[in-house]
């Protein structure tokens, strides 16, 4: 049995729900285009820039 391509997309999201309902909206889990997520300091202005 292998697990469902999406699972680890889905437990993302849900997490990244708590974490804004428990922070105020705000955005600890980033996505990094074909490598994964990262969790950041939403305070760090040093994360990484939208193009």
């Amino acid at each position: 049995d292998e697990p469902e391509l999406k699972i680890i997309d889905v437990f993302i999201c849900k997490l990244r729900k708590k974490l804004q309902a428990a922070t105020g909206g705000k955005h600890y889990i980033e996505t990094v285009w074909g490598r994964g997520y990262v969790l950041r300091d939403p305070g760090d202005e040093g994360g990484i820039e939208a193009a």
